[in-house]
């Protein structure tokens, strides 16, 4: 493991800090401190310099100043994507390495940003299908192997029935000689799950499996604890039931299927495809891409404070979004997304979750499926090929084929759905209320009404997402009360 820290390191001094998950310390630097992070973004480091020197660390929250104060530029991001895509974080004069980047601080305290990895290009030219479809099969089961540990030692899978997560836990257990368990998740009898199919793949393959029932009294007691492990605020509603899983796990390795829709063209995308064809022009075709992630990009201007609103700067993400929309370096609207899509899905979404809920209990995630390497090779797989017509996935379900049932690799995703629409209307209804009514307006940053309306199941709209939004909120008060925020 690379040396981390929570004390400043006196300007001047060196020290190397190492992003790839089995890599050791960098190359000494007489330049002052350095500072990388991994090409896809597994690793997570922060830092701020102050007059004692450099603080740094996997964790936004263990470097923070006393009574850090919120950046509120930072906070318009939040609301829009339920997590902070950037270098820009909720704290002024705190920020994240981005991924494939090393900061090299001066010094004079000076941080200077070199890149050492890019996005690869898409070529206009390609290989064909069968001879693609074979180096995407070794490339899968090279990313898997990798991650490994000896063949005596015990690996946990995470499944859910879908075909990322499921080809994922089929290789481990063709490629480990060891023990292997797949475990998936449910939230009880009363809500849907996608048990049948789990349960299903794990028949096939000969392993264990096993079911952790979450409830919503889970959610409450665990909520905090789970917003504390992040090494930045998280709006997903699947922080807090993965962090039930890593803690059930209790320690080792424990792959996912993350990166399958991100990379391969799944059906994620499809909302995106839709909104940005409609939409006229880079801006509004980045209006469309945050508006599909369904958070709060349309409600910044009715639920904050007119004050806090004229300040937020949303300009800075929607023009990186527009960038990667235009860019000539994808041919084609499916590579276009998938790039975005790595470096924000990937690099400052999933991986920084499953990585700090993962340390919190010591867990090794692994995701085999956003391996650079993988990657590099995703982006050399034509538009076409990812997505066939009607068809998501295509190539990849092609290359596991042989791996899997015919009814898991031929179903159609439907994702596991966090009930949180019935929470927030039943038994965490007051739970909730308490917390957002009295806990997130201390920090006057929204509008009261707007907060009760959305706890009462009034605020209106088609598809109204009060859940996933009421969650974003919770995140967020949970958070700023845990580094002792202030609002200026």
């Amino acid at each position: 493991m690379e040396p981390r820290t929570a004390e400043p390191i006196a300007l001047g001094e060196y020290l190397a800090f190492a992003g790839e998950p089995t890599a050791g310390p960098v190359c000494r630097t007489p330049d002052g401190i350095r500072l990388r992070r991994d090409a896809i973004g597994h690793r997570s480091v922060f830092y701020r310099v102050d007059a004692n020197g450099v603080w740094f660390g996997p964790s936004l929250a263990g470097i923070a100043a006393q009574k850090p104060q919120l950046n509120l530029e930072s906070l318009g991001s939040y609301l829009s994507c339920a997590y902070v895509p950037g270098t820009q974080t909720l704290l002024q004069g705190h920020f994240a390495v981005a991924p494939g980047t090393e900061v090299t601080v001066s010094p004079s305290g000076q941080a200077v940003t070199t890149s050492t990895w890019e996005l690869p290009s898409t070529p206009l030219e390609w290989e064909d299908e069968a001879a693609l479809r074979e180096e995407l099969r070794a490339g899968l089961e090279d990313a898997v192997r990798r991650r490994l540990p000896s063949p005596e030692t015990s690996v946990a899978a995470t499944v859910s029935g879908g075909v990322d997560s499921s080809l994922v836990v089929a290789l481990v257990r063709r490629l480990h000689a060891g023990p292997l368990a797949a475990h998936s998740i449910a939230f009880g009898p009363e809500y849907p799950n996608e048990l049948e199919f789990s349960g299903s793949v794990a028949e096939h393959l000969g392993v264990p499996h096993r079911v952790l029932q979450i409830h919503h009294t889970d959610i409450a007691s665990s909520f905090d604890a789970t917003i504390r492990a992040l090494a930045e605020p998280n709006g997903d509603p699947l922080t807090v039931p993965n962090y039930l899983m890593f803690k059930e796990i209790g320690g080792g390795s424990l792959f996912n299927g993350e990166g399958g829709d991100p990379c391969f063209g799944g059906p994620k995308n499809a909302p995106m495809m839709l909104d940005l064809l409609l939409g006229e022009g880079s801006e509004a075709m980045a209006a469309g891409y945050l508006r599909a992630h369904q958070r709060m990009y349309d409600d910044r201007r009715i639920s904050l404070k007119g004050d806090v609103f004229s300040r937020l700067s949303t300009d800075r993400l929607e023009d990186v979004i527009g960038e990667f929309l235009t860019s000539e370096k994808w041919p084609g609207l499916v590579d276009r997304l998938m790039a975005i899509n790595v470096v924000f899905k990937g690099g400052w979404h999933i991986l920084p979750k499953v990585e700090s809920l993962g340390a919190e209990h010591g867990v090794t995630p692994c995701s085999p499926l956003f391996d650079r390497r993988l990657v590099e090779l995703a982006f050399r797989i034509p538009g076409p090929l990812k997505r066939r017509g009607a068809i998501e996935k295509y190539l990849l379900k092609e290359a596991v084929r042989d791996l899997l049932p015919e009814a898991i690799i031929e179903r159609p995703k439907s994702g596991m759905m966090v009930p949180v629409e019935p929470w927030f209307s039943g038994p965490l209804r007051g739970w909730a209320s308490e917390r957002l009514l009295d806990g997130l307006s201390r920090f006057d940053l929204f509008e009261r009404r707007w907060l009760e309306d959305l706890v009462r199941g009034k605020t209106g709209g088609l598809r109204p997402r009060r859940g996933i939004k009421i969650w974003q909120l919770l995140t967020l008060e949970s958070w700023l009360r845990a580094v002792d925020a202030r609002v200026a």
